[in-house]
């Protein structure tokens, strides 16, 4: 992700959160030294992206999402596949993320790649008071 793909991001996280980042925080993320952050395109467009932090053995995975008109065309396993497989070679073996407890479509995506749900925090998301659900991924070392 660069600067000029912003404007598309900030399009797809409007579309798919209730309480978007701000464009200034996904500044601040491109400008972190813990932070990886990855778009996917098709056809010159960003369809997806995802960030996160990571300082070894552990990533967070902070925000992942795909344009509502290219869900469940895989570019979220895409994502998720490249995160892993990127990570893995630079000895990254814990990934942590959180997901509204509602949004089964993630959760169950997160589970076909052996995330395990270990916690929730109540309330989470204060807009609507919903819970997060907690997953780790636990790879061999």
């Amino acid at each position: 992700m660069a600067i000029e793909d912003l404007d598309e991001v900030m399009e797809i996280e409007r579309l798919s959160f209730v309480s978007p980042w701000t464009g200034r925080l996904f500044e601040e993320t491109l400008g972190s030294s813990v932070s990886t952050s990855v778009v996917m395109e098709k056809g010159g467009s960003v369809v997806g992206y995802v960030i996160l932090y990571a300082v070894k053995p552990e990533a967070h995975i902070l925000n992942i999402a795909v344009h509502p008109k290219h869900r469940g065309k895989g570019y979220g396993a895409g994502l998720i596949n490249y995160v892993l497989n990127h990570f893995k070679l630079q000895k990254v073996t814990e990934f942590f993320l959180e997901v509204r407890e509602g949004n089964i479509g993630a959760i169950r995506l997160y589970r076909r790649y052996g995330f395990e749900k270990i916690g929730k925090r109540k309330k989470y998301y204060t807009e609507t008071n919903e819970d997060a659900v907690v997953m780790r991924l636990s790879l061999p070392g």
